[in-house]
């Protein structure tokens, strides 16, 4: 009895020898309100930007008629390893003034992570 307490207390306490968790997939719409006052964005000028704290995902930008940032251009920028922070941008990438209605929108998946 003594042993197998000794064992129990081993496995359940010693987070060393648990196995590794893994964080499983997801994904979703990542929204951002616009920098500008008046939700005007000047060509080549950041319309909207997001801080993600998830590496390693993919993202797409996103647009219907209620939310969006088409023709908008995203660009994200990962800082570090996991953890780090992902900075996503939404870019008017255009030669006009482009108005941002209700929010620019990314839909992004992350993989699973082991």
């Amino acid at each position: 009895m003594l042993l197998m307490s000794l064992l129990l207390s081993v496995i359940t306490l010693n987070p060393a020898m648990a196995p590794p968790s893994a964080m499983g997939a997801s994904e979703g719409y990542i929204t951002a309100n616009a920098i500008s006052p008046d939700s005007t964005c000047k060509p080549g000028a950041i319309c909207a930007s997001h801080k993600f704290n998830r590496n390693g995902c993919f993202f797409n930008n996103f647009w219907n008629s209620n939310n969006g940032g088409t023709p908008l251009a995203i660009d994200v920028t990962e800082t570090g390893g996991n953890g780090s922070p992902v900075y996503i941008y939404w870019v008017n990438n255009t030669d006009k003034n482009i108005s941002i209605t209700n929010k620019a929108t990314v839909n992004y998946y992350c993989p699973r992570l082991r």
